[in-house]
């Protein structure tokens, strides 16, 4: 392809024309929300001086969203936006203008330039919104992420005195699911420790606890240790099956080490069981006598609970084991119980 210009008597053909800086620059947005990515491609053109909406672009006429070439909207998984569905893929992402209302086009042509080459026929999915004014003008159009939650997500285009946001939606949990047991199908198989995530995620969100259950039993098939036991303990807690789920535990801190049992007495001091995390500090300190971080916080259960004469010996010994740096912190709280 070549071009052909006419500058005074003179014709040239031009085959290698120079690339020059955009008046309206590109801008690529992305958010991610679970595995799946949206993106938004545009150039983002400029007021100018210009009187925008109802003027410059007219209501009632389609556009593109932006200047240039397509405005670009893709998506890596299906979701839904206003409560309408759309596959994954990429559209040519439109707008049709109205003084109080915007509806968004999302073509599945999005090679052409603009919207010069736009046809209704083509639309995948259009959507209808509120436009609202801006307190402050927006000099530059723009699209900005608004809304971000596990499942949601919304997106809102600015420009001049004008705003409108559109809401998307996407199964999160089924995604993840999918996404995980793929995982579970490559060298993660082999791994205790990938099990034991997959599980730990399901006890999370509170999802799919009886698969989740056989993953965490795969986990201690590969290797037991205090944090698959632990995850099986909140799925069986989840599935109100707590006489296993105390028993979980209970292998937990058998076969946990001193500091994954100070870690776990921690959870328990934020929970205010005091009494439990009297216990299991104890536990951590039969592993391991001078392990001070297992005496301090055992001293802080004991202080809880007004034992503070077992508190104070708790301390003395946590200041015995501990680093020079952690003295005056373990020394204040000794002075706390005298």
């Amino acid at each position: 392809m070549f071009l052909i210009v006419n500058v005074g008597a003179q014709h040239f053909n031009i085959h290698n024309p120079i690339t020059l800086p955009d008046k309206s620059q590109q801008s690529i947005i992305t958010q991610r929300i679970g595995y799946t990515d949206i993106t938004v491609n545009y150039h983002s053109p400029g007021v100018r001086g210009r009187e925008v909406w109802g003027k410059m672009i007219p209501y009632g006429k389609v556009w593109r969203a932006g200047a240039n070439e397509n405005t670009i909207f893709t998506i890596t998984d299906d979701v839904e936006i206003e409560g309408q569905k759309l596959a994954a893929g990429s559209y040519g992402f439109h707008l049709l203008p109205e003084e109080h209302h915007w509806t968004f086009i999302f073509s599945k042509n999005h090679t052409s330039w603009g919207s010069y080459f736009y046809q209704e026929g083509e639309d995948e999915l259009r959507v209808t919104v509120p436009v609202e004014y801006t307190i402050d003008k927006r000099e530059w159009l723009s699209f900005d992420f608004k809304k971000r939650e596990r499942g949601a997500v919304s997106i809102v285009m600015t420009w001049a005195d004008k705003k409108a946001e559109i809401n998307l939606t996407l199964n999160v949990n089924e995604l993840a699911l999918d996404n995980i047991r793929k995982q579970l199908r490559s060298d993660a198989y082999w791994e205790w420790y990938s099990w034991c995530q997959a599980a730990d995620y399901c006890v999370e969100y509170k999802i799919n606890t009886r698969e989740a259950l056989e993953w965490v039993n795969k986990s201690i098939a590969l290797q037991e240790n205090f944090s698959n036991w632990d995850v099986k303990a909140k799925l069986l807690k989840q599935l109100s099956e707590d006489d296993a789920a105390k028993k979980a535990i209970e292998r937990a801190i058998a076969v946990g080490s001193d500091i994954y049992l100070e870690r776990y007495g921690r959870r328990l001091l934020i929970e205010k069981n005091y009494d439990k995390a009297v216990y299991v500090f104890g536990q951590s300190i039969k592993k391991n006598a001078t392990y001070w971080r297992a005496h301090f916080n055992r001293g802080n259960a004991l202080k809880a609970l007004e034992r503070k004469k077992e508190a104070r010996n708790a301390f003395k010994l946590a200041l015995k084991y501990s680093p020079e740096d952690k003295k005056s912190q373990i020394q204040n709280s000794l002075t706390s119980v005298l």
